[in-house]
């Protein structure tokens, strides 16, 4: 079982790494020499990942100057997937509430898709 510190650093790292903070920043806040040990600690979110990629895309495609993007926009159900899974991510009270209306109202835009 992890100690009581250790269990506080590592969620110290995972909430500021999916806050957006470099893995570099949260090395040196963590006092890690080597970033082996703070990757140890730190946990990426599936909802970081995904906007991660989905932000590097996007970069990607203006980078290569595509007039209209090739990719297909998601469908409301990858929405409602993507969403969910950050739905069991960490939140406090008010991000659950921003998932829930968020999840509503894909929902509903995925009514009009029928």
């Amino acid at each position: 079982m992890r100690s009581l510190p250790s269990v506080a650093r590592g969620s110290c790292a995972t909430l500021l790494l999916n806050a957006g903070a470099p893995i570099l920043t949260v090395q040196t806040i963590l006092g890690h020499k080597h970033i082996d040990t703070t990757l140890g600690y730190a946990r990426l979110y599936d909802g970081t990942l995904a906007a991660d990629y989905y932000r590097a895309m996007r970069e990607v495609e203006s980078r290569l100057a595509l007039g209209e993007s090739t990719v297909d926009p998601p469908t409301s159900g990858e929405l409602l997937a993507l969403v969910d899974t950050l739905g069991t991510g960490t939140l406090n009270d008010a991000q659950r509430e921003v998932v829930q209306a968020l999840r509503a109202a894909i929902l509903a835009l995925g009514e009009g898709e029928e």
